[in-house]
């Protein structure tokens, strides 16, 4: 006779509230803790919870064809071990992959992790072979990477003397100043070029700037010849000179001298109170005329409207009377070579004028003796 077993079951999720220690129990209904699973009665017998050992959830999860991943199912790997792909990440993170050292070292591991946001799917396709040392991994902009060897050479040019190259994994590139014109230092991944304190320019320098100030208390220059307004070649429209600034009572003022373009004359000024331009203001603020302490010498020199003050009895020789001033009525006298004497006439008797040779005087006089005349 035939004999047909069977074991607990129910059309619905949930199981049977008395499942014995090692009594089968199935749930035909989808869903829930027991649907489309079997289960053994637990080991402490029938109020305990069954364990699950089987069912046709997990069953289904087994018919795709190995070695394809296919949605909702189990992973099975093909008789080579593989499987045609993989996909890894959740709606919380971003995908990875852990790579474990030997649990006999710890537990340590490296994580490969795609980018929290993609942009678009994309592919990368690796190289064949495992490159040669000091490759690295090189892309195309589409994704095929390649093997690609680091640095190679970088060709150093310059304005004199030949090219040289320079090995980007095995040489160092220096940047090297020129002693008391340029120096260099090197910090934190920078290069800072620049002048030293102290700098000495062999050849010459150019400045096409519109200002160039100098701060420098002692100005030392070899040239004898000082070369100013040398673009004023085609006009004749700006002063010539040099001034400087100095200040009385809280006040900037300004000296010095220069040619005035106005009548070509040179021309020593103060107190200034408007620094000049390319031009002396002589109708500025405070603008007078400096004097000058000096010798003058020349063959022919004018002096015009205007007298001459401050100065000494000027000499014979010089073509002065050597005289500081002369009485009423004197005339002027020579007793001797390049010195002149006023001969006062007293201004209240007729006289005339009468030389002595004797003596080798003159002398004013009213009386005429007998002497012999011609």
């Amino acid at each position: 006779m035939a004999q047909t077993i069977k074991i607990k079951r129910t059309t619905g999720t949930g199981k049977d509230s008395a499942v014995e220690q090692g009594e089968l129990f199935y749930a035909y209904g989808s869903g829930g803790t027991y649907g489309k699973r079997l289960a053994i009665g637990h080991v402490n017998g029938g109020g305990n919870t069954p364990e699950i050992i089987g069912g046709s959830l997990f069953m289904d999860m087994l018919d795709h064809t190995k070695g394809t991943v296919t949605a909702d199912s189990a992973i099975i790997v093909d008789d080579n071990s593989k499987i045609d792909s993989l996909k890894i990440g959740n709606s919380n993170n971003a995908g990875g992959i852990e790579l474990y050292e030997g649990s006999s070292n710890g537990t340590n591991h490296i994580k490969i992790v795609a980018p929290v946001a993609i942009t678009s799917d994309t592919t990368l396709t690796l190289p064949d072979g495992a490159g040669s040392n000091g490759q690295v991994l090189s892309t195309n902009g589409s994704g095929t990477l390649s093997w690609a060897t680091v640095g190679g050479t970088l060709t150093i040019a310059a304005d004199s003397g030949s090219n040289d190259t320079v090995s980007l994994i095995s040489d160092t590139l220096t940047f090297e100043g020129t002693a008391n014109e340029i120096e260099t230092t090197v910090s934190n991944n920078k290069i800072n070029i620049g002048l030293p304190n102290n700098v000495t320019i062999s050849g010459n320098l150019t400045v096409s700037g519109t200002t160039t100030t100098v701060s420098s208390t002692t100005v030392n220059v070899a040239d004898s010849m000082l070369a100013l307004a040398t673009g004023n070649n085609s006009s004749d429209a700006i002063d010539i000179g040099v001034y400087g600034l100095y200040d009385t009572s809280g006040t900037d003022k300004y000296a010095g001298f220069f040619r005035d373009a106005t009548d070509g004359k040179f021309r020593f000024f103060k107190d200034l109170q408007a620094e000049p331009t390319t031009t002396v203001d002589t109708s500025g603020t405070g603008y007078a005329v400096a004097s000058l302490v000096a010798n003058l010498e020349s063959s022919s020199v004018a002096i015009t409207g205007g007298s001459i003050t401050g100065i000494t009895d000027l000499a014979v020789a010089d073509g002065g009377t050597g005289l500081s001033a002369a009485a009423k009525g004197s005339v002027l006298v020579a007793n001797s070579a390049n010195t002149l004497s006023a001969l006062d006439g007293g201004g209240s008797v007729d006289s005339m004028l009468l030389y002595t040779a004797s003596s080798d005087t003159i002398s004013w006089s009213n009386t005429i003796d007998g002497g012999t005349y011609s």
